[in-house]
């Protein structure tokens, strides 16, 4: 296999050509099962871990985002609002936003413990998420709920905090709830696709690249900057020795060769990342010198986030 990009030296700028709110990173692709939401909680442990304020945005229906950081829909306070009352202009960000934690055991009831990980956040999922969709054909206008809130930044309602950095966990489609959220992204915002290394990621991943396009042709010319880009690309479950087939190096080649110098540190194929959902507690946390938190930590250096507490 071809070497992937090396470890970023320079601290990526968080707040590029003067901008005010937040930098986005969102995990896009029209596949399920791709790592989108490994990638979300584990690098965004790790960037709160090294001193980043991380904000998770738990946007896809299945709530498993907000189910790893401790937060199962379930258990979740009777009043306490989510991002679906957020896109439906029903509460504000600090509303639908609870600390992200970890399960740490249970109590003599039985019931889980849990503590919280520092400087991490998620914008708590919903499952009526699956409603968006059509929200938002009978109310146009709700379209740009994302584009409004990066814009409370730029007219002072929202002040970033030092270090903000949001995380977008996205459905596995390209419908309406995915494209508003998109609709309200810079070119200096990333798309960063995670692909298992078969033929049909990679397939998913051209398809990526075409809806990009098309949105920004679409949009071109509306006050929204609707332009976020794809930079890096992410490999994930790549060969081990006991994970090793022919399909899977040609599929890493394949991308190296059509995608040269955009591919992130690989993410080796790993059992530890499946124990998560179950623990509600991500490798980083559970172990720190596992392979996925050791990869991920390759790639976070690679993204250009270097360790702010070392």
């Amino acid at each position: 296999m071809s070497s992937a990009k090396t470890t970023a030296v320079a601290h990526r700028d968080l707040l590029p050509r003067g901008r005010l709110n937040p930098l986005i990173l969102a995990m896009v692709l029209a596949a399920g099962g791709t790592a989108k939401t490994t990638t979300t909680t584990i690098l965004g442990t790790i960037l709160a871990l090294r001193g980043y304020i991380v904000r998770i945005f738990d946007l896809d229906p299945q709530c498993n985002t907000s189910e790893i950081l401790g937060r199962r829909e379930e258990h979740k306070e009777p009043d306490q609002k989510t991002v679906w009352d957020l896109i439906k202009g029903e509460a504000t960000l600090d509303e639908a936003t609870v600390p992200a934690r970890y399960r740490t055991g249970y109590d003599e009831d039985g019931d889980p413990t849990f503590a919280e990980v520092p400087n991490l956040f998620v914008v708590h999922g919903d499952s009526q998420l699956t409603d968006t969709d059509t929200l938002l054909a009978n109310k146009p206008n709700k379209f740009s709920w994302f584009y409004n809130l990066t814009g409370q930044y730029t007219r002072g309602a929202l002040v970033a905090q030092e270090r903000e950095i949001w995380l977008l966990d996205l459905p596995a489609n390209y419908g309406k709830l995915t494209l508003s959220t998109l609709f309200g992204m810079t070119d200096d915002d990333e798309v960063i696709p995670p692909l298992l290394v078969t033929g049909k990621e990679s397939g998913a991943l051209e398809k990526l690249l075409r809806e990009l396009l098309r949105m920004q042709k679409e949009f071109a010319g509306d006050m929204a900057p609707a332009s976020p880009s794809v930079k890096n690309i992410l490999l994930c479950a790549t060969p081990t020795s006991s994970h090793n087939a022919q399909e899977y190096h040609d599929t890493v080649e394949e991308v190296e060769r059509d995608y040269p110098g955009m591919v992130l540190p690989y993410v080796r194929h790993s059992g530890v990342t499946a124990k998560q959902y179950r623990r509600q507690v991500t490798p980083p946390i559970s172990d720190p010198k596992s392979a996925p938190s050791v990869d991920y930590e390759k790639v976070a250096d690679a993204l250009g986030f270097p360790d702010l507490e070392p």
